[in-house]
């Protein structure tokens, strides 16, 4: 009577197949067709795409693929791009994960425009994408169109072009849409600017105020 053992929960290594590229693998103890008796059970067979049988560990990621490779090494690097790359596009919620949007006034769009000309050139009228952050909930963490309809610090008035509605948002999560650079030639660094730093940026710089000297206060 063989003694009591732990049955193993995957595949064992020792029971690893060997001339896979044959078409007719080999069990390395066993020296029989693989899968032996003791490596099935741990495995469940597919079908790829060419044709050929693959095995699969039920408990592991690993498999194996009976016969030549239908792939080549620059087939799995494309593949690992493509997969890499959808990973970083950005994956909004769907519709209804966003809790209600409160009430907010709506208005008809304005009918003034400004397009900005240089550093701390902001005025009513002007495109800004309104940063994620800077709205409610309700609107989703994403970046929103809208016109400045009234300018001030820290907050300024704000027209959305997705529903009209009027929003008070952050002067400093405001960028501007503005490039009066041409094609080919690099943006002005002010394009980059947020709304707070331009009004910051055009306010008047006060002189310091000398302090009247007094003469002869000191002399002898």
């Amino acid at each position: 009577m063989r003694p009591w053992t732990i049955r193993p929960i995957r595949l064992p290594d020792h029971h690893l197949p060997h001339g896979l590229d044959s078409g007719q693998p080999a069990c390395r103890p066993c020296n029989t067709a693989w899968p032996c008796g003791p490596a099935r059970e741990h495995l469940s067979e597919s079908r790829c795409t060419c044709g050929a049988a693959v095995w699969r560990d039920k408990t592991t990621p690993r498999k194996w693929h009976v016969g030549p490779l239908c792939y080549t090494p620059a087939d799995v690097t494309r593949w690992q791009a493509a997969e890499l790359k959808e990973a970083r596009q950005p994956h909004y919620p769907p519709s209804h994960f966003y809790p209600p949007k409160p009430p907010r006034p709506v208005r008809q769009r304005p009918p003034y425009r400004h397009t900005p000309a240089g550093p701390g050139d902001v005025n009513l009228g002007t495109w800004v994408w309104v940063a994620p952050g800077a709205l409610h909930a309700g609107w989703g963490d994403i970046h929103h169109l809208a016109m400045i309809t009234a300018l001030g610090l820290p907050r300024c008035e704000v027209w959305l072009i997705l529903d009209g509605t009027v929003h008070l948002a952050r002067a400093d999560l405001l960028v501007l849409t503005g490039n009066s650079s041409r094609r080919g030639e690099t943006p002005p660094a002010w394009t980059g600017w947020t709304v707070a730093e331009h009004l910051v940026h055009g306010k008047p710089a006060t002189a310091p105020v000398a302090e009247p000297v007094q003469d002869g206060l000191f002399g002898l």
